[in-house]
């Protein structure tokens, strides 16, 4: 599995039989919009202009746009909705490859019951918002790290050059756990390779 990084909260994950995208947001951002192919196209708020600018994805993709349960390709997504404010927002636990990804995407509170976290199992990846503003706050997404307990955690939604929304630096998150990173073009992971006590930040470079 490969997992590389466009900016806010939209990512690629590759797996053996498909190509993920996340989230691709809108050039109002400041950015250039995500483009490629993908299978399946995951839009964790579907009438937010700023995640939903999918005319640069192509290929005969399956949107999942609402909570619940999905299989395809040998993936399974699960959507799970959190309310935020006066709005739901869903976040999703992505299966494949026996790894399981849980995408807080760009939420503001980590806000989930006890039991349905549990629920979810053990978390592999966790990739979570840490920008602070419209999203969940530095200090916020290191308690929710230390909630899920994963093996490696990217953060996302963090402030980037040309990105005109208000949103903290990546090293305030970085500081709260720790101040140690990877940096990395892109993620490749087995499930072997997770086997390792305790978490670490993973910290990814923009596609561009």
């Amino acid at each position: 599995m490969q997992i590389q990084y466009f900016g806010l909260s939209s990512f690629k994950i590759i797996t053996k039989e498909a190509t993920i995208i996340t989230d691709p947001f809108h050039k109002d951002s400041g950015l250039t919009p995500p483009r490629g192919a993908a299978d399946i196209l995951i839009l964790a708020e579907k009438n937010k202009k700023l995640y939903t600018a999918t005319s640069g994805i192509s290929g005969e993709h399956f949107d999942i746009t609402d909570p619940g349960e999905y299989d395809l390709k040998a993936v399974t997504v699960t959507g799970i909705p959190l309310k935020q404010e006066e709005k739901f927002i869903s976040i999703f636990l992505i299966e494949s490859e026996d790894i399981r990804i849980l995408n807080l995407t760009h939420i503001k509170e980590f806000n989930i019951k006890e039991e349905d976290l549990e629920s979810l199992g053990d978390i592999d990846i966790l990739i979570l918002p840490i920008g602070g503003n419209s999203v969940m706050s530095a200090s916020a997404a290191a308690k929710a790290v230390n909630q899920v307990e994963p093996k490696i955690v990217i953060p996302s939604h963090y402030k980037m050059k040309d990105l005109i929304l208000d949103l903290d630096a990546l090293d305030k998150f970085v500081k709260e756990m720790g101040g140690k990173k990877e940096e990395m073009e892109k993620l490749t992971v087995k499930k072997k390779d997770l086997q390792e006590e305790g978490t670490k930040v993973v910290v990814l470079e923009p596609l561009r």
